[in-house]
């Protein structure tokens, strides 16, 4: 599978999430890594906020998430959301799970903030999906998300 992040890094994988997690790829994205997840922005919609929780290991099923793994996520998930909420001072955020067959799991989460109409809570990420062309040649919006994950990163530096 070839992908182009929103950093125009190529990318070549058979699991995204393996890749991204791996410290030699996506590293203008990456906001934090512990023990045991990663933090990086969003690789494919450049929406400044739009983080990405994925744990280093390559696990496809929730099921099969460590209980070291789930307290670390559940800090990770609550740390997420104050970083938005100081960063954005947005009322709101989404949060999204994916679970593919093979895939890597990974956890979403969405500043609900004014840079798109969200219409509805269940199509934020189509919304996000139609603009991410758009967003990604968007100069000002690049700056944004580079602004953001610069602001994330210094959040979590003092956690």
């Amino acid at each position: 599978m070839k992908l182009t992040t929103i950093f125009n890094e190529e990318i070549d994988t058979p699991c995204a999430g393996c890749i991204v997690t791996n410290n030699s790829k996506f590293k203008d994205g990456r906001i934090y890594q512990s023990k045991l997840w990663d933090l990086s922005q969003d690789f494919e919609i450049a929406y400044p906020g739009m983080v990405v929780l994925s744990p280093l290991r390559h696990v496809s099923n929730y099921m099969d998430l460590t209980t070291d793994e789930l307290q670390e996520l559940s800090t990770l998930l609550s740390h997420c959301k104050k970083a938005i909420l100081k960063i954005f001072d947005c009322p709101k955020v989404a949060y999204m799970f994916y679970e593919k067959p093979d895939g890597h799991i990974h956890f979403v989460i969405i500043p609900l903030h004014n840079l798109v109409k969200i219409k509805s809570k269940y199509a934020v990420l189509e919304e996000l999906m139609e603009k991410a062309t758009e967003l990604k040649t968007d100069t000002t919006n690049m700056q944004k998300v580079t602004e953001a994950i610069k602001q994330f990163r210094n959040y979590f530096q003092n956690i």
